[in-house]
């Protein structure tokens, strides 16, 4: 089982369970391998002090996501 730490749940809501297309609801749970590079990216961005939360929620704010296509 994965642990996650308070960032990596403030990722997962932020960006994975909102704008991420790929995200299967639990799939952090179920594998240890679930964070992209493009997680682990803003991860260190946020943990070296590069970003904020804040600015991350401004800029992914302008990331327009599409409806699943349907059957």
């Amino acid at each position: 089982m994965v642990t996650l730490d308070a960032l990596d749940n403030q990722l997962l809501e932020l960006l994975c369970r909102q704008k991420c297309k790929f995200y299967k609801a639990g799939q952090e749970i179920k594998e240890k391998e679930y964070q992209c590079g493009a997680y682990k990216i803003l991860k260190v961005m946020l943990e070296k002090g590069q970003i904020n939360l804040e600015q991350l929620k401004a800029f992914s704010s302008l990331v327009v996501t599409d409806p699943a296509p349907s059957s």
